[in-house]
């Protein structure tokens, strides 16, 4: 059964070439064998005859030989059977044990190739790999799944998953239902927190775990993670979305700048109009108001229309960090005060400029600090801090905003940057995709983490400043 085993798993990593009975017999072995076997019969049968020749020795022709003298001759050819058959005997044991050793020894040899196969791949494919037994123990864990869970295989191996899983985590609960109801996933997505600030994806997956008898024997835990991925496909999307926008916008942005210029000019000339020839009452006014209102209101919508869809060149100069983030404190701390938010900041120490243009940062920097004032309608804290980091070996300036606010579902941040995507009943859905696009033409990032209740993090990185006179052409 042992046997069958081995070679089964042989089988799984690489082919075994067909071969016949007969090619499997050791032909050289078994011809060393048969000629050695001749040599040993041939010096027995020299021997015998040699002794029949002394027997016979003592006698002449005419004498005639005593009957003792057969009964030796007898007695001899009968030990020099005895002895042929013992030697062949001897020497098919010996073969049988020869080929038995090189079976064992080949065998062995397979077992060990296969499992140092099995051990190279574990530890080399990128997907963290980790098995439970059914008595829940975990037996194995490859570096992958190290890195994944950001914890060592010394705190699993031998441990029970109940034990190094909380009872809250995911992925206990995945393997709860893998062992004890049989249902497995494939491909789930699960919010792991492995000791960093922000929580991480996991692509979790989990299959059955068989034994040499091919009965299950437990289960094989599958991780990958895809965070990075993920914000990678998020920025592909947000950024396919936005390409086919942009011409339509600038198309819908001019045709309406007309007609409603038009309609504001002729709006004041009515209003000249009835001043001069008597009041339209207090209802009238009230109507003309409005109208004003919302021409101006509709003026600001294109005005936001045409900054998210004007293409063309940015000039970017240095700009002091730390003196742009004490500027935009002291613009919004009076609203902070109203609205009973605790604005603070931190700015790392040797902080380099950034390559910018202060405006379109300002604009960026004020749209994510007055939607995480609008988060926390009871007030709460708003944090800004600005670090250096390297990344890709380039220099980065990390600004991030963090509040303590509702936070943000796990289904609508996917859609943040969208254009005319909001959650606020008077909010048009353009901050933040006209934040995405200044971003973009500075050639940095803006990304978005929230755990619903416990507030939002919202962390942009600018391109530290390098050249004194550059300028980049956005597409």
């Amino acid at each position: 059964m042992r046997e069958c085993a081995l070679l089964s798993d042989a089988a799984m990593f690489r082919p075994i070439p067909e071969t016949t009975l007969f090619r499997r017999i050791p032909y050289r072995l078994i011809a060393s064998v048969l000629l050695l076997l001749a040599l040993v019969v041939s010096v027995l049968l020299l021997v015998s005859l040699e002794r029949e020749k002394l027997l016979l020795q003592g006698f002449t022709e005419d004498a005639q030989a005593p009957t003792e003298l057969f009964h030796a001759l007898w007695q001899s050819r009968n030990e020099l059977i005895a002895e042929t058959l013992l030697v062949f005997l001897v020497s098919a044991i010996g073969i049988a044990a020869v080929m038995t050793f090189l079976h064992y020894d080949a065998t062995r040899r397979t077992l060990e190739e296969v499992k140092g196969l099995a051990r190279n791949i574990l530890q080399s494919i990128p997907t963290g790999v980790l098995t439970i037994n059914y008595e829940g123990t975990v037996s194995a864990m490859n570096p992958a799944a190290e890195v994944v869970l950001n914890r060592a295989s010394s705190e699993f191996l031998g441990n029970g998953y109940d034990t190094v899983f909380s009872e809250k985590d995911p992925i206990r609960q995945i393997l709860d239902g893998a062992l004890k109801n049989h249902e497995h996933v494939s491909q789930r997505d699960v919010l792991y927190e492995c000791g960093d600030p922000l929580p991480r994806t996991v692509r979790v997956g989990t299959a059955e775990l068989t034994g040499d008898d091919k009965k299950a024997a437990g289960v094989i835990l599958q991780l990958q993670d895809v965070t990075e991925w993920l914000a990678l496909e998020q920025r592909v999307h947000v950024a396919e979305k936005l390409s086919a926008l942009h011409t339509l916008s600038a198309g819908v942005a001019h045709e309406l700048r007309n007609p409603l210029s038009a309609m504001d000019l002729n709006l004041h000339l009515l209003e000249e109009e009835l001043k001069e020839n008597g009041t339209p009452g207090k209802r009238g006014w009230q109507y003309l108001h409005v109208l004003n209102a919302e021409c101006r209101r509709l003026c600001g919508i294109l005005d936001n229309f045409m900054k998210f869809a004007r293409p063309g060149t940015v000039g970017l100069h240095d700009i002091n960090v730390q003196a742009l983030i004490e500027h935009i404190m002291a613009l919004m701390q009076f609203e902070a005060e109203e609205r009973h938010v605790r604005l603070d900041h931190k700015v790392g120490k040797d902080l380099p400029a950034v390559l910018g243009d202060e405006t379109q940062i300002s604009q960026v920097l004020v749209n994510i600090i007055v939607n995480a004032f609008h988060a926390m309608p009871d007030g709460g804290l708003c944090h800004i801090a600005a670090v250096r980091r390297e990344a890709e070996g380039k220099s980065w300036v990390e600004i991030s905003v963090e509040d303590s606010g509702v936070g943000i579902s796990q289904q609508e941040l996917p859609r943040l940057f969208e254009p005319f995507y909001t959650t606020k009943s008077s909010g048009t859905g353009l901050g933040l995709a006209i934040a995405y696009r200044i971003m973009q033409d500075h050639g940095g990032t803006i990304q978005v983490s929230s755990i619903p209740g416990s507030g939002t993090t919202v962390v942009t990185q600018f391109p530290a400043a390098i050249d004194h006179a550059q300028r980049v052409a956005t597409p």
